[in-house]
C-alpha cells in the first residue's frame, strides 16, 4: 500500500506532517498557496518556519480537524493562556487561518476580564468661575477624556 502524499512543515527542527485534506481545511491559508499552484498541483514538499514548535503543535491539531479551546493552562509553559491565545491569533492572522482566527476571536473576546467603564460628572471652580466638566466613558480611572461643556458661570 503506497503512503498518502505528505507535506512538511518545519518549525524549529520540529517536523509536522500535513496531507492534502489537512492542508485545505484552511484553503485561503498562506500554507496552500505555499505547496500549491492554482491547478492544485504539488509545487514544492516542506517549508521551514522560524517560530515556537508548541504553538504551531496547536495549529497542527487544527488543521487535523480537532478542536483546540479552549486552551489547558500551560499548553505552552512559559506563556500565560492569554498570551497563547494571543500568540495564535498572530499566527492565524499571518498565515490565512481564516477557521481558526475566527474561533480565536471568540475565545478571547468571552475569556477577557471585564472592565468596568467610568462616567462622572463634575463641576469645579477655576478662575472665580464656575464650569461644568462632562467626563465621557472611559475604561482609564484618572479620566483622561474629559470634555469641557458650558460657559463661564459667576
Amino acid at each position: 500500500m503506497a503512503r498518502p502524499e505528505t507535506w512538511s512543515i518545519i518549525v524549529d527542527d520540529v517536523r509536522f506532517r500535513l496531507d492534502r485534506v489537512q492542508l485545505y481545511l484552511e484553503p485561503s491559508s498562506y500554507l496552500v498557496n505555499h505547496f500549491f499552484n492554482a491547478q492544485g498541483q504539488s509545487t514544492r514538499t516542506e517549508m521551514i518556519i522560524n517560530g515556537e514548535p508548541a504553538l504551531w503543535k496547536l495549529i497542527q491539531t487544527h488543521l487535523r480537524g480537532y478542536e483546540i479551546l479552549p486552551l489547558k493552562d500551560g499548553v505552552v509553559p512559559y506563556l500565560s493562556k492569554e498570551a497563547t491565545l494571543a500568540s495564535l491569533n498572530t499566527i492565524a492572522i499571518s498565515y490565512g487561518f481564516a477557521n481558526l482566527q475566527r474561533k480565536l476571536q471568540l475565545e478571547i473576546t468571552t475569556t477577557r476580564p471585564k472592565k468596568y467603564r467610568l462616567l462622572v460628572r463634575v463641576s469645579f471652580w477655576c478662575c472665580d468661575r464656575l464650569w461644568a466638566c462632562r467626563a465621557v466613558k472611559t475604561d482609564n480611572p484618572f479620566l483622561s477624556q474629559a470634555t469641557f461643556r458650558g460657559t463661564p458661570r459667576v
